[in-house]
């Protein structure tokens, strides 16, 4: 009775899946999203027995609420009041898939609402992504398998939806697996577990291998590689901006620009013509690298021209520009050596160059939700808000071979948008892809927290579904390199003043994914509402519920057994089949 004895034990099941599915994230140095695979099967077992919609949400809410804490405590570096608005605002939409599953449950049976979760669960994590303002997104289950790198490279297939439903189907599995062996030997159960979880990891794992072996079916071949240079400022944001801090994070930056642009005299070839070592072919410097509106403040635009001329290097940065005293828009663009050239013979301005307007921004920090508008003066006192673009950009410059090249910048959260970063990569308003991406982040409101973390996990899975490298540059770290495997080539060291020189793959095949970034989720839904439709027809056609019984064992109890019957006859209750 290998399940009865699981659900007997004195830890309330809540508890112990609260903690494992928290565990699970990659907060961690050591892997551990493997716990997300069997992190619920103890209150899945545990709804089994269910009897009232009260009893289900006190057995299925609070391992949402014990686990938010493992995934989120360092946003409570940024404000206080994180996790209680955390608690309240993401806890009960995280629950959603598991509330709706009582009434499923009562109407076609705990085995078959069973086998629709992964279905729902898939679907609710995109729709409320896309459809809600608020959503974090950080606590989807298949960001828990963001760094399994064995098991995940199918995103490139289904994105990050996929690895839900795979991640909740695993749970589902081994609950049903234990569910029908509950009368039999640990042993044979273990077996048969064992035996499960092999075959729904051999589809992920022979995945993976194949396109590590043969990489020409997800990267175009032939193309040459983009040298970029990294500028990791290490400032700090939470330090107040003053004039002399203002001069000096610009000294600062101009000095890492340098020494990023700059050949060394070591680094020349004995003939003293050519460098040994490839010159970046880009700069990249972190979102808020620049103190001041750079596109509105004359002096420092006409420095960055100085500089990008002289040093013959294009440079992407991420800058804030404001609207007015109480909106702005956090922008990213690249500024060429061609563009400086004849910026001042044409008279352009600062207005006529192409800049990125962030898409998706961070909920009560950045903006209030619009259910909460009301209550800004509260949540954000006397904080801007940000004004969001509407539409992707890409951009091209040429390298030091003269090969004109295409990328695109994300800025900080929303890299957290699967279907956003899709976007950028196809370029609908281009003509091809882009060939790689960067991320302009600043990470250094979470200091040494596990948050850094997490969200270099999002740009690994976001890697892999695109099938495209992507430059990291954040302003503590971390800044790096991750290749479009997902596999992080190089990193700086985290809050430290450190220049990066990378070498990337550039590629301009489109994944699945990228093409069709909703695909998964919607034939989810779609599948979802046939199951629950083919269910309550059977239901319907079937013979009432509760005129069907079968025997469950429970454990012995000694009594007065009347006189004609049998002892093992007082061990068995009649309970509805499902």
């Amino acid at each position: 009775m290998f399940a009865m004895n699981w659900l007997n034990q004195k830890t309330p099941v809540w508890l112990t899946s609260g903690v494992l599915y928290g565990l699970a994230w990659p907060a961690f140095p050591i892997q551990t999203g493997w716990l997300a695979w069997f992190a619920l099967v103890p209150v899945l077992l545990r709804l089994r027995r269910v009897r009232s919609f009260g009893e289900h949400v006190r057995v299925t809410l609070p391992v949402f609420l014990v686990a938010l804490p493992f995934v989120c405590w360092w946003l409570s570096y940024y404000s206080l009041l994180a996790m209680p608005m955390i608690w309240l605002t993401q806890g009960p939409f995280i629950w959603v898939p598991m509330a709706l599953l009582y009434p499923v449950q009562k109407r076609i049976g705990w085995r078959k609402a069973m086998l629709l979760l992964p279905l729902f669960w898939a679907f609710w994590e995109w729709a409320w992504l896309y459809v809600c303002d608020f959503d974090l997104a950080v606590g989807g289950p298949g960001t828990t398998q963001a760094n399994l790198l064995l098991v995940n490279q199918f995103a490139d297939l289904t994105g990050v939806w996929g690895l839900i439903f795979w991640a909740i189907g695993f749970n589902v599995l081994l609950a049903r697996v234990i569910d029908q062996t509950e009368i039999q030997p640990l042993r044979q159960v273990g077996l048969r577990l064992a035996g499960v979880s092999a075959l729904w990891l051999a589809g992920p794992l022979l995945y993976g291998w194949f396109v590590r072996a043969v990489p020409s079916t997800v990267i175009k071949s032939g193309l040459p590689p983009v040298h970029v240079g990294l500028l990791q400022t290490n400032e700090d944001p939470y330090a107040p901006l003053k004039p002399t801090t203002q001069a000096d994070m610009l000294r600062r930056l101009v000095a890492l620009g340098t020494k990023a642009a700059k050949v060394k005299p070591e680094d020349l070839l004995p003939d003293r013509t050519q460098p040994s070592v490839a010159r970046p072919d880009l700069i990249i410097a972190p979102e808020g690298a620049f103190p001041l509106p750079l596109l509105q403040d004359s002096a420092l635009f006409a420095g960055m021209r100085q500089y990008v001329q002289y040093y013959n290097v294009p440079f992407a940065t991420g800058i804030m520009t404001p609207t007015d005293s109480t909106h702005y828009y956090n922008e990213a663009f690249v500024f060429t050596p061609e563009l400086s050239r004849i910026y001042e013979p044409m008279g352009l301005k600062p207005g006529d160059l192409q800049v990125y307007r962030k898409q998706q921004s961070l909920a009560f920090s950045e903006r209030s939700p619009l259910l909460f508008r009301w209550a800004d003066r509260w949540l954000r006192p006397g904080k801007p808000s940000v004004r969001l673009g509407d539409k992707p950009v890409a951009f091209t410059f040429t390298d030091q071979k003269g090969n004109t090249r295409k990328l695109a910048l994300a800025i900080c959260w929303e890299q957290i948008y699967p279907a956003t970063i899709a976007g950028l990569v196809r370029d609908e308003t281009g003509q091809s892809p882009v060939e790689f991406l960067s991320f302009v982040m600043n990470d250094g409101w979470f200091y040494d927290s596990p948050g850094s973390r997490i969200l270099l996990a999002f740009t690994q899975l976001r890697a892999i579904e695109n099938r495209r490298s992507i430059a990291r540059c954040s302003n503590q770290g971390y800044s790096g390199y991750v290749d479009p495997f997902g596999r992080i080539v190089s990193l700086l060291p985290r809050r430290a003043e450190a220049v990066g020189s990378v070498s990337m793959v550039a590629n301009t095949k489109l994944s699945f994914f990228s093409r069709h970034p909703d695909w998964f989720p919607i034939t989810c839904g779609l599948l979802w509402v046939v199951g629950i439709l083919l269910g309550l027809r059977t239901a319907n056609k079937s013979i009432p519920s509760s005129f069907l019984t079968r025997s469950t064992e429970l454990p012995t109890l000694r009594y007065a057994v009347p006189p004609g019957q049998k002892q093992n006859d007082l061990h068995k209750i009649e309970t509805p089949l499902s």
